[in-house]
This record gives structure tokens, sequence and C-alpha cells, in this order.
């Protein structure tokens, strides 16, 4: 156990800075946005979550997102070039399950240090714009629980924090989806096991139908998915990779 908490630690410090810049980025991303979006009064009559998602923060969280994915593919990659520590890895004395999962542990804090961030800049953009309503009219429009009430009728902040079981069961599985369906794919390209792209390719049609489906869920509509059993088959799907993965490490696959 002590080896694994030592590689952990090795691949988590990598690329810790990086991390940390873009999580600092998107914690004062809301500053620019929501300060800029309130400089034209019209929109203090708004309510939060449609200011917030007006003003340009999901699309920073689109593309910070997407730069947290190419940091683990680079600390993926990085490890067949240059000196190629790969082979080290593979000869280290310890189980290669360890090696396995001490790159995906990594891969997961990496994403909750950034869904962490995230968090934080939705409250700190409340408060911008809580604080820019109570100075207009002597806080006439102040809304109570305007926060909560976000959370309960935005589709995006209902994702990032859901309020129900449903909810929470169905975020969890999504997330951890991602993150194996990330790390399962760099090693098929590795291994050359390129048909394990296949069952990515269907994880990524059904997380697009299940957060368009949760996006729209306050919007009148016919159409009713069931998260529970999505959710049974993003778990489902993350096991098969990660027992699939340590095969391929166990084999030594991707060397």
């Amino acid at each position: 156990m002590l080896k694994f908490y030592k590689l952990l630690n090795y691949e988590v410090s990598r690329n810790l800075t990086k991390v940390l810049i873009i999580c600092l980025g998107v914690i004062i991303s809301p500053v620019v946005f929501i300060n800029n979006m309130l400089s034209d009064y019209s929109n203090l009559y708004k309510r939060f979550e449609t200011i917030y998602e007006s003003s340009g923060c999901i699309i920073a969280f689109a593309v910070c997102f997407a730069a947290i994915c190419g940091i683990c593919i680079h600390s993926f990659y990085s490890n067949y070039t240059g000196s190629k520590s790969i082979y080290t890895l593979m000869t280290l004395p310890m189980k290669r399950e360890e090696v396995y999962f001490s790159k995906l542990v990594s891969f997961f804090i990496y994403f909750l240090m950034f869904i962490a961030a995230q968090l934080i800049s939705v409250f700190i953009a409340y408060n911008i714009v809580h604080y820019k309503v109570a100075q207009f009219d002597q806080g006439r429009y102040l809304m109570n629980n305007g926060l909560f009430l976000a959370f309960v009728r935005s589709g995006f902040l209902r994702i990032l924090l859901p309020l129900g079981v449903e909810g929470i069961i169905s975020t969890t599985s999504m997330f951890i989806v991602i993150v194996c369906s990330l790390y399962y794919g760099l090693i098929c390209e590795r291994s050359k096991r390129y048909w394990g792209f296949v069952p990515i390719a269907a994880t990524v049609f059904f997380l697009i139908r299940v957060i368009t489906y949760r996006l729209n869920q306050g919007v009148i509509s016919w159409e009713y998915v069931n998260l529970y059993i999505y959710s049974i088959v993003f778990l489902g799907l993350s096991a098969f990779y990660t027992w699939h993965g340590i095969r391929l490490v166990k084999r030594g696959a991707i060397t």
C-alpha cells in the first residue's frame, strides 16, 4: 500500500500545477463574465441562472473541462516519450493493478478538483449578482433562496450539483464513466485493441442522450428517460473498462 501511495503521489504531483492553474481560471472567470454581463443594468432583473448561462461561464466550463482531459491524455502519453518511463513503471516491484489504479485515481483527483473549483465559481458568481442587485434600488429586487432556486431550475447546475437521489446517482455514474472511458481509450490505443472504441462510442452516445435530457428536464416534454437504468449502464461500462484495462496492463500490452 505504501508503494501505491508513493506512485499515486508521483502521478498527481506531475500535473498538479497545471490543474491548479485551470482551477484558478475556473474560479476567477465569473468575476470577469458576470461583471461584464451586469454592466447592462437590464440584466439585473433576470434570474441568476439566466445571467450565469448567458454570461459565458458555461463556455468557460467546457473549455476548462477539455483542458483537464488534455492534461490526463498528456500525463498518459508522457510515459512514452523522452526516457520512456512506461518501461520503468511496468518493472516496478509492485502489482500491475496498482500501476493501473495509480493513473486512474490521479485522473479522478484532477476531475474532482475541477468540479470543486466549478462549484466555488458558481457561489462566487451568485455573490457578485447578489451584491449588484442589493445596491440597485435599495435591494428591492433581491430574491430569497435565489441560489437554491437556481440549482432547482437550471439544467446545467442540476447536473453539477443534483438535489435529488436520482440526480445524484446519475451525476456520479456519469462522472465515473467519463474518467474510466477516457483512460480505457488511451490503453486501447496503446495496446492496439481498437475494437475497444466501440463501447466508448456507445458511452458517448448514452452520455449525450442523458445530458440533453437533464438539461431540458425543466422544459415540458413527452420524453422520459429513466436515469436509474442509464446509471446502471454507465457503472457496468465503467466496471468493464476497469476490468479489461487491468488485464491489458497485466499482460504488458501497453508497452
